[in-house]
């Protein structure tokens, strides 16, 4: 590899400059360097001691750090020259020895060295209280985004594309680890000429960076590595107490190891557990774990995970201890099922015993108290489930709330005895009601396969004779459950049901939306609008602004997908007329604010769009309803994270969609999502031709198949040279921009036999695009033209003239003249 600058150091080469020119002749300066193994310490003390001779400096290094040796090791040449004294890598020198390195060197008549020393990132203790010395620290931050891309252009000697920087983001701008990383990938032959990734998945990193990783622990105590090991089974973020129970070890006898792995800027601690700092870091040590003995710990993982907890304390504040034995509620069949940990655990152990009035108080009292923004998202969300299940669906979209509820939103104290009211003595009307809201709770956490389980119970409880108004709820929510999942044929057996036994125009117009959201999912953007038009207009009419707004949401995310974001914006102002909406349905405030992101991405506006994301109350990457609900989120997540140049877009929704993946093995809607957004971010082409060919999403085929067509157009290959098997399907869809209108095209990636020159079977949008062009038409003008980006259009000219034999547009336009191809092709038809 070549040698590179030193990048991204600027402020603290200042600092040292300046911390050498303040050294005073008879106060000993003190230096000392902190930051996790591999940030650069080395190298930035190399820099300091070449300045440090340009200033006149005599500078040692010794290779021990006793004291007896680094006495001598400082004594200057004259009793006028100043000395550097520079440590590197000290694993603890405390300020006791320090002392008594300085009361050594002033018996010298020479003038006391000034020390730079690099601590160790594992060093429990700092040198920072040496008596009679001026003491400083400087700790050493991972690199940013620019010092990054520069490194990583010194390494490879061009500029790095977007793909190859998104796997560089990987070692969080740990300076040792991009260049392992980027030297592994070169020597491996995983770097093109012009900078671009060629494949980091499906195999492994390259040898040399798990041979750096395992250098870096064996650093570490047993114990250390151990926690780290067990902790990559379990995720890039674990639960600290699953770690111990695997390890058969208390949670405290960890802490010991868990301090090492942080100090080592391994671990860091997160929201919902410990997390891995590095993802190449996690990667790299999954991978030295063999292949069977992962598969063990897998299992014994998930054993672990189902085991039941002990939320004898979450209904502590209820009097209802009994309910959180040790050993979990149990189902009616005599199952015992985990209670959960938090006020959501005590809330699925009241609902599974049937205490749901007490669920209601207890929601209501935590949405009194500080919460999380997700916390609070998700309880006033399980609240508007209650609301919507009991009956009160006419009154939460209606423009007057009367009764107890009268200007404001079902969060209220009244609204709240409202619901207690209607569910009292209500066997099984609250039994339906309590497993509409396990549903919803389920599918707020990610838990797919529950959600849909709880759902169906509802849907199958018995209804009384005289059935509440609430009584249509049930399908109409499993229904668009069933419709983020795929599962669009039982969806609209659901949602017939409603239309043939509720008559209510609040449950027959939501049940339209359900049907719009499943066009959508199908492609067909003309129903969706309509659909959403016509509940809109009815909506409006009936006094249900409620209604409305979600009707202006399903319309505006139509449009976007049509291209038009005039249109869009109209319908998402429009959404937000009604805020009193807005908090009844707290999901449909951040389906708005979704839709806006996407919006002003489409504009271009990517400054604002970045904006939006850092504003919202609940961030978008890390949503899990948000993931569920739109397949291709977290792919457009990554996509957009280069952009916008911000690296943690798509490392947190990687991070949070492989999580819901491996927690929903039987959603294939789910785990292609994952694929997709990995295969993105890591320039898998056959990844993302798989999601072409097989996710049933219109949007989700759509984006795959414009990502295949540019990292094919960056590496100029040609499709060919895929296998078989993941070509897409025929009747793929693009977009423009990967969030503009979407354009029904033949299969453009299908593997084509060799023609016969004498009958060429051009695809419907080679045969558009090759009369366009015979007309004389640039490509950006047939780009505008056929709703497709000009690189797009330039891949599929090369693929014609490889069709028809042909090197220029010249003799294109012959063969459009002599075949008499018309140049509207399929799109004249749509």
């Amino acid at each position: 590899m070549p040698e590179v600058r030193l990048h991204g150091r600027e402020e603290e080469q200042r600092r040292i400059a300046g911390f050498l020119d303040r050294a005073e002749p008879d106060v000993p300066g003190i230096l000392v360097v902190g930051g996790q193994t591999g940030v650069g310490k080395t190298r930035l003390l190399s820099e300091a001691a070449r300045h440090a001779r340009q200033r006149g400096l005599s500078v040692h290094h010794p290779r021990t750090a006793d004291l007896k040796a680094l006495v001598p090791a400082h004594r200057p040449h004259s009793p006028g020259d100043r000395a550097l004294l520079v440590l590197d890598d000290v694993e603890a020198l405390t300020a006791g020895e320090l002392n008594t390195l300085l009361r050594t060197v002033r018996q010298d008549p020479a003038p006391p060295p000034t020390l730079l020393i690099a601590r160790a990132a594992t060093a429990q203790t700092t040198p920072c209280a040496a008596t009679g010395a001026r003491v400083d620290l400087l700790e050493l931050s991972p690199l940013a985004g620019g010092a990054v891309h520069d490194l990583v252009r010194d390494l490879i000697g061009v500029t790095p594309k977007a793909g190859l920087l998104d796997a560089v983001n990987c070692a969080h701008g740990n300076p040792r680890l991009i260049v392992e990383l980027v030297a592994g990938l070169v020597e491996e032959g995983r770097i093109g000429p012009g900078g671009e990734l060629i494949r980091l998945t499906p195999q492994q990193l390259p040898a040399r960076v798990r041979a750096a990783v395992d250098e870096h622990l064996r650093q570490l105590s047993k114990e250390s590595v151990q926690l780290l090991r067990v902790g990559t089974i379990l995720g890039r973020t674990f639960p600290l107490s699953q770690a111990a129970a695997m390890l058969g070890a208390g949670t405290a006898a960890l802490l010991p190891a868990l301090d090492e792995t942080v100090a080592a800027g391994l671990l860091t601690f997160a929201d919902d557990g410990v997390s891995f700092q590095q993802p190449l870091v996690w990667r790299a040590v999954y991978e030295s774990i063999p292949q069977t003995v992962r598969a063990a710990l897998h299992q014994e993982a998930q054993r672990y995970a189902a085991r039941p907890g002990a939320p004898a304390h979450d209904a502590a504040d209820l009097g209802l201890v009994e309910l959180g034995r040790q050993e979990g509620a149990r189902e009616p069949d005599g199952t015992v099922v985990p209670g959960g940990a938090g006020t959501t655990g005590a809330i699925r152990t009241l609902l599974r015993t049937g205490h749901t009035e007490s669920v209601v108080l207890l929601i209501r009292s935590a949405l009194n108290r500080r919460l999380s923004a997700r916390e609070d998202l998700v309880l006033r969300g399980l609240m508007a489930e209650f609301v919507l299940a009991v009956g009160h669906a006419g009154a939460a979209f209606a423009a007057d709330r009367a009764g107890p509820a009268a200007g404001s939103v079902p969060l209220t104290d009244a609204w709240a005895d409202a619901v207690i009211d209607q569910l009292a003595g209500a066997w099984p009307e609250a039994a339906r009601t309590a497993a509409v809201v396990l549903s919803g709770l389920e599918w707020a956490e990610g838990r797919t396969a529950e959600a849909v389980r709880w759902g169906r119970r509802a849907v199958d409880q018995p209804l009384p004779p005289v059935p509440s108004a609430g009584a249509p709820y049930p399908a109409l929510a499993l229904a668009a459950k069933l419709v983020a999942l795929g599962d669009l044929e039982e969806a609209e057996h659901l949602l017939a049901r409603v239309s043939a036994e509720h008559g209510d125009a609040v449950h027959r117009l939501a049940a339209d939306l359900v049907r719009a959201a499943a066009d959508l999912r199908a492609g067909d953007l003309d129903a969706a609008r309509r659909r959403a038009r016509d509940v809109r207009s009815a909506a409006s009419d009936s006094g249900l602004p409620g209604l409305a707004a979600w009707a202006s949401a399903t319309l505006c995310r139509a449009e976007l997908l049509a291209g038009d974001t005039g249109a869009a914006a109209g319908a998402l102002a429009d959404c937000r007329e009604d805020q009193v909406a807005l908090r009844t349905v707290p999901y449909l405030a951040i389906r708005c604010h979704w839709l806006d992101v996407l919006l002003h991405a489409a504009r271009g506006e990517v400054g604002e769009a970045t904006g939006l994301l850092a504003a919202t109350p609940v961030p978008l990457p890390s949503s899990r309803w948000l993931l569920l609900s739109e397949p291709g989120a977290a792919a457009w997540f990554v996509r957009f994270s280069r952009r916008a140049a911000d690296p943690a877009l798509a490392d947190t929704a990687l991070r949070t969609v492989e999580k819901l993946a491996a927690d929903n093995p039987d959603a294939p809607a789910v785990r292609l999502a994952a694929l997709h957004a990995r295969s993105l971010y890591e320039c898998d082409p056959d990844g993302i031709a798989r999601v072409a060919a097989e996710h049933g999403d219109a949007w989700t085929r759509a984006c795959a198949a414009e990502d295949l067509t540019a990292l094919l157009d960056e590496r100029q290959a040609a499709p060919e040279a895929l296998p078989q098997a993941s070509s897409p399907r025929h009747g793929t869809w693009l977009t423009r921009d990967h969030v503009g209108r979407m354009t029904l095209v033949g299969a453009a990636y299908q593997r084509q036999p060799t023609p016969d020159r004498t009958e060429v079977a051009l695809t419907d949008m080679e045969h558009t695009i090759a009369g366009l062009v015979a007309r004389g038409l640039t490509n950006r003008q047939v780009a505008q033209r056929v709703h497709l980006s000009p690189h797009t259009v330039n891949y599929y000219l090369r693929r014609i003239y490889g069709k028809l034999g042909i090197r220029s547009r010249v003799a294109l336009a012959r063969y459009v003249h002599d075949h008499g191809l018309a140049p509207e092709g399929a799109l004249g038809r749509l």
